[in-house]
Order: structure tokens, then sequence, then C-alpha cells
């Protein structure tokens, strides 16, 4: 049997999607309202139903090299849990590191450095692109659609962080991908933007 939310289709199952944003929708009314009453329990049930049904085609996202469309939520939250933590943990060893460099003022050397990491799924390049901006020391300026990332960092220790490849293999492994991390020169990603373009 297939099942047809409308418009809304994703790389994957759509009712699985559909099942998980209800079930989230539900447990945020269930925290939010405190009422376990049965006959409140099916209206949160009902209402979770309907919000989901109506919001689903909003929650995703296209590949517009493959065509393929996916949906923003669709990642293992355990998964995701423990890359989060790991994430709180670099932004505070690097925080660190960054006050560090500003007292000693001679490690404080600013450069941009470049890599290619081209996700199939456009929503790990997002969250890519967020981890390494929130992580002290080194701002993503510009990421283009051959996954060539450009980065900003503030001293050595930080660019040498990034360029080992542990959070982008992360994020990879996070969203099931396999795509490889390459690091890159700037005549290099040069190239290849001009290449794509």
């Amino acid at each position: 049997m297939k099942f047809n939310l409308g418009n809304f289709k994703v790389n994957g199952s759509p009712l699985t999607c559909f099942v998980e944003l209800s079930t989230f929708v539900f447990i945020i009314w269930l925290l939010l309202s405190g009422n376990e009453d049965p006959e409140f329990l099916v209206m949160g049930a009902g209402f979770s139903l309907l919000t989901a049904y109506v919001c689903a085609p909003f929650l995703t996202v296209k590949n517009e090299k493959s065509g393929k469309v996916f949906f923003l939520l669709n990642v293992n939250i355990f998964k995701f849990t423990a890359f989060f933590l790991w994430l709180l943990k670099e932004i505070f060893l690097s925080g660190l590191a960054v006050t560090k460099a500003a007292f000693k003022k001679s490690d404080v050397k600013p450069h941009v450095i470049y890599f290619k990491m081209d996700y199939e799924n456009p929503t790990a390049a997002a969250l890519l692109s967020t981890s390494i901006t929130l992580t002290p020391g080194t701002i993503t300026l510009d990421v283009d659609d051959e996954g060539v990332f450009q980065v900003h960092a503030l001293t050595e220790a930080t660019a040498g962080g990034l360029m080992t490849g542990v959070m982008q293999r992360k994020i990879a492994a996070l969203y099931g991908e396999t795509c490889s991390f390459v690091p890159l020169t700037q005549s290099e990603a040069t190239d290849i933007s001009a290449a794509a373009g």
C-alpha cells in the first residue's frame, strides 16, 4: 500500500516522516499541556496528526543537483544527541584556546581555509556550516554548490582542528552519507568553483 501525503515527496518513506513528525508534535503537546485526561489526549493526537499533515511539506529541502528531496527532521535522535554533546565539548575547548590566543597576541594568525565536503543532503551542509560558526575561532564564509567550504580561522590551531575532517565525518555519519573530506588550497577551490560555473 502506497502512502500519499498530497505533494509531500521525500527520499525515503513519507509515512515514516509523517509518523515521526506527528509523534514529535504530540510529545510537545503533552509537555506543554500537562493534562492527561483521555479526551484531552485524543484531541491532542488529532491535532498532532493534522499539524503534521499541514506542516510536513514545508519541512523538506531539495538537492538541486540530484533532485532528491529530504525531510529536515529525518535524523536519529540518539546520534544527534551524541553529536550535540560532542559539539558542546568542542565549543568549550575552542573557546578556551581562542581566549588563550587572545592573551598571547602572537598566536593570532587569521587566514582562510578551504575544504570540499559534498553532502547529498543539504541539511548536513547547513549543520556543518552552523557548527563551524558556533565554534569559537572559525566562521563559515561561503559554501558553493560543489560542496566547497570557505572558512575563516583565527589561529593555526583552530584551522588545524577543522582540517582533520572529524566534524565533517561525524555529520556525514549522522545523515548516513559516505562522502569524503578533501582539504583544498585556495587555487584548487577556485578551480572547482570555476569548473562548476
